[in-house]
């Protein structure tokens, strides 16, 4: 099966905990919402001095509270093996480098029941450049005099202004990208850790039932299963 091509649903998730891993405001009923940025730990654990900071403008506000469970998942979750039916992630590997996100596809594959279903949205670099060379191909046809460089600089500088970018200390983003993912590159990651049936899947369509309450970027998303026999 084409990994290019969204995959028929063959299964629901099981039944169990599920986590939605690197929540940021994205914080529901009926998930174990987790987030490692620096204004989660600050809101989780000192709630008080953010309310405070808040209430300064020191801050903004921010959907972040005790009940968001705070943890570094550059690190393994204190959760035992094959404990966790369903695991999303919108917008969360990017933020590793390459080897980074390898372990944590790793850790998810470890949580999960057989049958478990691991859900990750990240931005489609293919997206992004294929639009900069859309740019650059429509100003080439162009006569020299009249080609307009600032559209090209303005695509670019996106890339390293908002993308690859340090944000303020305690921004509820907490972290810049450091890896940009294709379809290609994110199913193989899937694989090679031991996930059956991966597949690009279209917004909101899952094997998580109530996938839709969560999911909030149409971007590259990718989906796999924990085979009944691990």
């Amino acid at each position: 099966m084409s990994v290019c091509l969204s995959s028929q649903l063959s299964q629901q998730a099981p039944p169990g905990p599920r986590l939605n891993l690197g929540c940021g405001a994205v914080i529901r009923d009926g998930w174990i919402n987790i987030d490692g940025s620096r204004r989660a730990w600050l809101a989780s654990r000192l709630p008080r001095i953010d309310r405070l900071l808040t209430g300064l403008r020191l801050l903004r506000p921010t959907a972040f509270s005790p009940a968001v469970f705070y943890h570094d998942l550059g690190r393994p979750l204190p959760l035992a093996d094959m404990s966790v039916a369903a695991i999303y992630a919108g917008e969360v590997w990017e933020h590793f480098e390459y080897a980074g996100a390898q372990r944590l596809t790793r850790e998810c594959f470890r949580l999960l029941k057989p049958g478990g279903v691991l859900r990750v949205c990240v931005p489609d670099g293919i997206a992004f450049w294929e639009r900069y060379l859309a740019i650059f191909r429509e100003e080439c046809a162009r006569p020299a005099r009249e080609r307009d460089a600032k559209r090209l600089r303005a695509h670019v500088a996106m890339y390293f202004a908002d993308i690859c970018t340090r944000p303020a200390i305690l921004k509820s983003t907490g972290h810049f990208h450091k890896w940009q993912f294709d379809e290609i590159q994110l199913a193989d990651l899937f694989q090679q850790s031991g996930f059956m049936e991966v597949a690009r899947m279209p917004f909101r369509a899952s094997r998580i039932g109530d996938i839709a309450q969560i999911e909030r970027s149409d971007f590259l998303i990718m989906e796999g299963v924990r085979p009944m026999a691990c």
